[in-house]
């Protein structure tokens, strides 16, 4: 199941689901180790990790959300069928706890833990070697061969993209989502860890060390805007202990070497005049970095061109920027919540109200009139947390927001774990709560595994006693 999640859209899959864009190999492998496994190893009294229950309260919430549904006063739209739609939205909701429950019961040692990190370190590096492929292919010969497009055909529901690279996913944003919510949050925590899932080295750098430059080339390859911002955010909590200790060591560099002795007084006014030079000296380098993006970019070229004499200012910028379409749905979303804020409209419901809730502005853009004229496509809302509003209410929101939040508690305290790959996956669970703030914003599907394997493999509860070997190991 680990193997093939870099695989996100296969045609093969889509015929069995009948859906061309999540139809990832790993759901069905999921479903058959639920009926091998799962269910057994309930049937014989198996535990589940407590931080379940709050996930399985919010499935309670989203049924009941769902099915109250159906006594107001749907809109009509295109002539789709409202339970069809609700029925497909609880089953995407149903295959994502699957993963989770999975995923936390089943890695329950290091020894266990060991293997799944081998696995994805080298179902990581296929995946990297093909996106590296790409990148030559584009920037080296400025087109792709046949024989990719045919390869491509096969993995995924769509074919290669222009000056952007997407792995074996259906697009570089979902590229962008699994490495941010899977591989890059392990390979940084285990490079932290200074930990390692194999025998050997090259050099001083480790494997996890190099699939993380390779990851992170990768991410920068696939343009996406939301999963950069979502990389970044990751380093947020490695910032935070860094500038507390370039703060120690530049007043070690300050006063200790001339062995000054000063004030508690004298030395905090030393720390906030020191930390807001880093802070000026943080934000430099991001305006940098967005200067150089917009430069690579065709989409941000007028990243800093924001004008207030514009009819709606702020939807205009973001069309300008590639990005209004997004905006006007999230806008949509909301505005479903605040007609029906307590339950939501139910699951995959949120659409057939789109027609009345799109911000004026929003019709002014073609993407919008094209789907809502000229295909069959029920709209969606393209962020996590708006669906969630939109979908479930405030009531829902809460409790799903109650999950991930007994979830940070817990990788929090097990960060520093003794257990090595309970530190490892604990520290990574943290980078992508991190990243799952920006994701959350461009990804709206229960059914894409990756955050649910990850938030899993951080959450299992490790037997005591195993584990020694591979400590000792390491150390």
């Amino acid at each position: 199941m680990i193997a093939v999640l870099p695989i996100t859209s296969m045609p093969l899959m889509a015929k069995l689901f009948g859906s061309d864009t999540v139809a990832a190999p790993a759901i069905l492998i999921a479903l058959f180790f639920t009926l091998i496994w799962f269910i057994p190893f309930l049937w014989h009294r198996g535990i589940m990790v407590e931080e379940g229950v709050p996930l399985l309260v919010f499935f309670v919430v989203a049924v009941f959300a769902t099915v109250l549904a159906n006594f107001y006063d749907i809109p009509a739209y295109k002539g789709m069928n409202t339970y069809r739609n609700a029925i497909e939205a609880l089953i995407t909701l149903v295959i994502g706890i699957i993963f989770y429950l999975l995923t936390s019961s089943y890695v329950t040692s290091e020894k266990k833990a060991t293997l799944t990190m081998r696995v994805i370190n080298w179902s990581g590096l296929v995946m990297l070697l093909w996106a590296g492929a790409q990148a030559i292919a584009w920037y080296g010969f400025g087109r792709y061969p046949q024989w990719m497009f045919d390869l491509q055909g096969i993995i995924s529901s769509r074919v290669l993209y222009r000056q952007r690279i997407n792995g074996m996913a259906l697009e570089p944003s979902w590229f962008a989502h699994q490495l941010n919510m899977v591989y890059l949050p392990i390979w940084l925590s285990a490079t932290i860890k200074k930990f390692t899932a194999h025998h050997w080295k090259l050099w001083f750098l480790s494997f996890e060390n190099l699939l993380l430059l390779g990851g992170i080339g990768a991410l920068l390859l696939t343009l996406s805007r939301v999963g950069l911002l979502g990389f970044i955010l990751m380093f947020t909590f490695l910032l935070v202990r860094l500038h507390t200790y370039f703060v120690e060591k530049i007043l070690q560099i300050l006063f200790l070497q001339k062995k000054e002795r000063i004030s508690e007084k004298r030395k905090h006014r030393f720390v906030i005049w020191i930390s807001l030079v880093l802070i000026v000296v943080y934000l430099m380098a991001i305006t940098l970095g967005l200067w150089i993006f917009s430069k690579v970019d065709p989409r941000m070229e007028s990243l800093f061109d924001f004008s207030m004499g514009k009819e709606n200012p702020l939807l205009s910028y973001f069309n300008e920027l590639s990005f209004g379409e997004r905006v006007v749905y999230w806008l949509a979303g909301w505005n479903v919540f605040t007609q029906h804020p307590l339950l939501g409209v139910g699951l995959g419901n949120a659409g057939f109200y789109f027609p009345k809730t799109i911000t004026p502005y929003g019709w002014n853009l073609i993407e919008v009139r094209r789907l809502m004229y000229r295909t069959t496509v029920l709209l969606n809302v393209k962020s996590l947390w708006a669906r969630l509003l939109a979908e479930t209410g405030l009531v829902g929101f809460s409790v799903f927001c109650g999950w991930i939040y007994s979830l940070a508690v817990k990788f929090f305290k097990r960060s520093h774990s003794q257990n090595v790959m309970e530190g490892v996956f604990s520290v990574a669970g943290i980078f992508v709560l991190f990243a799952l703030l920006a994701e959350g914003f461009s990804i709206d599907s229960f059914a894409l595994p990756y955050l649910w394997v990850a938030l899993g493999l951080a959450s299992a509860n490790f037997r005591k006693g195993e584990g020694a070997e591979l400590r000792e190991e390491n150390a």
